[in-house]
């Protein structure tokens, strides 16, 4: 055979071969930038303040799970700062509503206009200062965030809310609030946690006696927390028909006197002037 000819027929071999190498590589890559485009751009990561080495994080879809710690410091922080009047209950009340609004979700924002309206008629707002602290000895523990599937938690935050009025003290209570958290990706400018309170669920606060708090304080015995918390109830649509049959929310289910004496059914509490009241407030 010719030497020329068998020289090109190998050359236009290996271009063939060549350009197979080129559509391969290309394919390759044009899939490779379709996943890389398909992930997610941003990663919402929550870490425990107690990570150790060799913790790890799984991300589905962009979202970690949230660790109980940051649900109930998310919840501790934040209810804190809504129950804060500084110095008069009724500019301060609304204030606190306003600048924490990206941290409540609608719902519980309407609520807790209207629990500072029926406390601005009945005049408990005016001159009123409030404050409210963890009791010490009732802090973090596992048991006190109750998840209530991926996105949502119920946090059982038992707090010491102190209000004066013109610097004369008219309630001194300690109280549980089962406050419901739940995923709130709406504004990452103003929230970052992504996270929002939603009052209180199908549940309501619940004053703890003086008897287990002193016993708590001395060392004697350990908090008691409930043994049962209902979900709150799903949004139903207007076409939607009630099942008679089916379970109705009720109040917090508590062990022993904690949480035997719960609020009223209504999201704002009924005045208190005294601390002997037996009445949960807000």
């Amino acid at each position: 055979m010719n030497p020329y000819l068998d020289a090109l027929a190998s050359a236009r071999a290996q271009n063939a071969t060549l350009r197979h190498a080129i559509l391969i590589v290309a394919a390759m890559g044009a899939l490779g930038m379709y996943y890389a485009h398909s992930m997610p751009k941003n990663l919402d990561l929550h870490l425990a303040p107690n990570v150790k080495a060799g913790d790890s994080v799984h991300v589905e879809s962009g979202n970690a799970p949230v660790p109980d710690t940051n649900v109930y410091g998310f919840a501790y922080y934040i209810w804190q700062q809504v129950n804060r009047w500084q110095a008069d209950g009724a500019k301060d009340y609304g204030s606190q509503i306003f600048a924490l609004q990206a941290f409540v979700t609608p719902a519980c924002r309407a609520q807790l206009e209207a629990d500072m309206q029926s406390r601005y008629n009945s005049g408990e707002l005016r001159s009123r200062t409030r404050q409210m602290t963890e009791i010490p000895g009732f802090g973090y523990s596992s048991a006190r965030v109750v998840a209530d599937g991926p996105d949502a938690w119920t946090v059982l935050l038992d707090m010491q809310l102190m209000e004066s009025f013109r610097g004369q003290p008219v309630k001194d209570a300690f109280i549980r609030y089962p406050l419901r958290i739940v995923r709130y990706d709406v504004d990452r400018e103003k929230n970052p946690w992504r996270m929002a309170i939603d009052c209180y669920g199908a549940n309501r606060p619940a004053r703890l006696e003086m008897s287990e708090v002193q016993a708590v304080r001395s060392g004697q015995a350990a908090p008691r927390l409930p043994t049962t918390l209902t979900p709150a109830a799903l949004p139903r649509t207007a076409d939607q028909r009630v099942d008679p049959n089916s379970p109705q929310a009720t109040p917090l289910q508590a062990q022993g006197a904690v949480g035997s004496a719960p609020a009223s059914t209504s999201s704002s509490a009924p005045s208190n002037s005294s601390s002997s009241s037996s009445s949960a407030s807000q």
